[in-house]
């Protein structure tokens, strides 16, 4: 069994990975197509939210542009971001495993796919070659120290004039759109999340909570990017009732969470069973039939490294 404190190892681990590294070729294949359907599902809602894949402050002008996208994993952000610029713009999708990328032969001409950790040095060929680098949803919580590790390595990647896209999310909350429902279940399953959230000064992810304002803009300034601006949405934004998105958006988070809790089955200490994981999924799912939903902040941040001088 893993020690209950050897969980830090991956500080970078992203939450999409965790299913992925259970069971047989077939059990992995078939979570893998699932986690792709997810990650695609995922991609929509934000890109709702949000209302954007590029920030309006990012002038993409040029017809050769390049753009990178960090965490690219089933490659639905990358694509549509092609779809909506010239094809002689080239676009390259970075993360740390392939399993979710899609077949290559469906790769369009203008589009690759490559296996690269955010944290380590790009090849040579890679330094100072895009116009763009966009991030989106690439840890669980990350520390603040960390997180600055993984911008000016990424800042790396940049052209001089160059734009860094991040995208993450915070401030996960659930409520109740009927009087006396319960949300013990979803309760239960993000709060068996803490296992997740022990990092110190920990500043953006999917699992954190903000206790005040962190600043994260001073960040990309201490860097030396410039032209820094910061956006907040919240997932509420999103009212499709006809689609059932907030339905869908909740379903899709819960089973994120299990994911995550499911690699906790084999930390001693943890308290996790399969059959617990089981039980608060059942639970989960009816709690949200009855209206159960969640809320969560969508913050985007942009900045622009400096021209030469």
């Amino acid at each position: 069994m893993t020690d209950l404190h050897d969980r830090d190892r991956d500080s970078h681990l992203r939450i999409e990975e965790i299913p992925e590294r259970q069971g047989s070729d077939t059990r992995c294949h078939s979570l893998q197509t699932h986690t792709s359907n997810r990650l695609d599902e995922q991609h929509v809602f934000t890109t709702k939210t949000l209302g954007f894949l590029i920030h309006p402050n990012i002038p993409v002008t040029s017809p050769t542009a390049k753009i990178a996208d960090i965490g690219a994993g089933s490659g639905v952000r990358l694509l549509d971001v092609a779809k909506s610029l010239p094809s002689t713009c080239q676009f390259t999708g970075f993360d740390l495993t392939s399993s979710a990328f899609p077949p290559q032969e469906t790769w369009p001409s203008n589009v690759s796919f490559k296996i690269h950790d955010m944290f380590l040095p790009f090849p040579a060929s890679e330094v100072g070659a895009y116009d763009v680098v966009a991030v989106r949803f690439t840890s669980s919580v990350a520390a603040r120290a960390e997180w600055a590790r993984s911008i000016a390595n990424l800042m790396t990647l940049l052209k001089p004039g160059g734009w860094l896209q991040w995208i993450d999310s915070c401030n996960f909350g659930l409520y109740n759109s009927a009087a006396g429902t319960s949300r013990a279940a979803c309760q239960e399953i993000y709060d068996g999340l803490d296992l997740f959230r022990h990092k110190v000064d920990p500043v953006i992810g999917l699992m954190m909570r903000e206790p005040k304002n962190l600043r994260r803009e001073d960040v990309f300034r201490e860097l030396g990017l410039v032209d820094v601006h910061e956006d907040v949405f919240s997932s509420d934004r999103l009212q499709d009732l006809e689609a059932k998105a907030r339905d869908k958006g909740t379903r899709n988070i819960i089973v994120c969470f299990l994911g995550c809790l499911e690699e906790l089955v084999a930390v001693e200490g943890g308290g996790w069973t399969k059959q617990r994981i089981e039980r608060l999924r059942e639970e989960a799912m009816r709690e949200v039939d009855n209206g159960i939903y969640h809320t969560l902040d969508q913050v985007c941040i942009v900045g622009r490294k400096p021209d030469r001088a």
